[in-house]
């Protein structure tokens, strides 16, 4: 690989990297919404990686049940 497109894989990998904090922040405003539909047995976990010119996104939490709620009208 020559040196500008390593140069440039570099920088397009270092913008896709996720902090732990961002990470944390985004994980505690998810289990936030979803704690609004679910009962939650566990926390939220984040996954974010690279995948063929996109960014893939996995979100991974666990419910006992979901809650019941009306049709907003």
């Amino acid at each position: 690989m020559n040196s500008v497109k390593r140069l440039k894989a570099i920088i397009e990998s270092d913008r896709l990297l996720v902090s732990e904090d961002t990470s944390e922040m985004i994980c505690f405003d998810l289990k936030n919404v979803l704690d609004d539909y679910f009962n939650l047995s566990s926390g939220v976990s984040l996954t974010v990686e690279p995948k063929k010119g996109e960014i893939l996104i996995t979100i991974t939490a666990k419910a006992q049940a979901i809650k019941s709620f009306g049709i907003i009208k």
